[in-house]
């Protein structure tokens, strides 16, 4: 009798258990299909989390960068970010700081990664989403980040258009570049201008000594629109599918130095680390 009654107990135990399998699998399966977007040339489907600060099109490690790193021949502190990334935005006073405790010993390159390029989907789609992003990037920054872009029904969420004013700024005063794309986050984040179009950075360009019938010319050229698509290409082919990243080539070595937002001195300690083999002293 005790046999029987200890048998059924087993029996139980192994239908929960398989029940619980079955339905952790269809979990996985229903949240893999609800997280797919629908895709251009370029990844349109984004997240960004509160916690690691990456804003990213979609998962990568570091072992898969270093992978992609093997074949690209460069020599920069690479910086990979998109303007309508929050947490980039977030991070600029940590990447100038790093940018300039090496300036005159390695070179910096800014990459445009293409967070969301070629989007057709409306901003008030993913509000809710958004939104405890817009609240955490004003509480990191202390900055009037206005949130009204999100209640825009006109407004579709496209990287591309802000990436490819960047690239136009580094065409015609790339001294500038890295200012003027942290002019475009801020114009996005704070005036909540419509970036998909061109005059919401004529008066910026205009501020960098840029004529406004220049910069709207080259914005709208086929040779801009190529060259920011080589930038997303670059990125892609680099590995990086978070932002921000920074990396490190140095002897033809490939480091991550972060992915997602870091401070200063622990990307100086990480830099140094890997260019001197010894830490800076605190």
């Amino acid at each position: 009798m005790k046999a029987k009654f200890f048998f059924w107990i087993v029996a139980g135990a192994c239908v929960i258990i398989l029940r619980c399998s079955l339905f952790k699998n269809e979990t996985s399966k229903t949240m893999e299909n609800t997280t797919n977007t629908k895709k251009t040339e370029f990844e349109n489907g984004f997240a960004c989390d509160l916690n690691t600060g990456k804003c990213t099109t979609s998962t990568n490690s570091n072992d898969e960068i270093e992978s992609s790193l093997s074949n690209v021949k460069s020599g920069n502190l690479i910086y990979v970010g998109d303007p309508i990334c929050s947490t980039c935005l977030a991070f600029s006073s940590e990447i100038k700081a790093l940018k300039k405790e090496f300036e005159g010993e390695l070179n910096f390159q800014l990459v445009l990664g293409g967070l969301r390029p070629y989007g057709t989907e409306p901003i008030t789609n993913i509000r809710d989403y958004l939104l405890p992003h817009f609240d955490n990037l004003a509480k990191m920054t202390g900055l009037p980040i206005n949130n009204k872009i999100l209640y825009d029904n006109s407004f579709i969420l496209d990287t591309e258009p802000p990436s490819r004013a960047v690239v136009v700024m580094r065409a015609l005063a790339p001294k500038a570049e890295n200012e003027f794309y942290e002019s475009v986050q801020k114009a996005f984040y704070i005036d909540n201008r419509n970036t998909n179009y061109v005059e919401a950075y004529l008066d910026i360009a205009e501020d960098f000594g840029i004529k406004k019938e220049v910069f709207k010319e080259r914005f709208e050229s086929n040779e801009i629109k190529e060259l920011v698509k080589s930038d997303f290409e670059f990125a892609r082919k680099l590995g990086v599918r978070s932002f921000p990243t920074v990396l490190l080539e140095s002897n033809g070595q490939f480091s991550v130095i972060t992915q997602g937002y870091s401070k200063s001195e622990v990307m100086i300690n990480k830099v140094k680390s890997q260019l001197y083999s010894k830490p800076i002293e605190n």
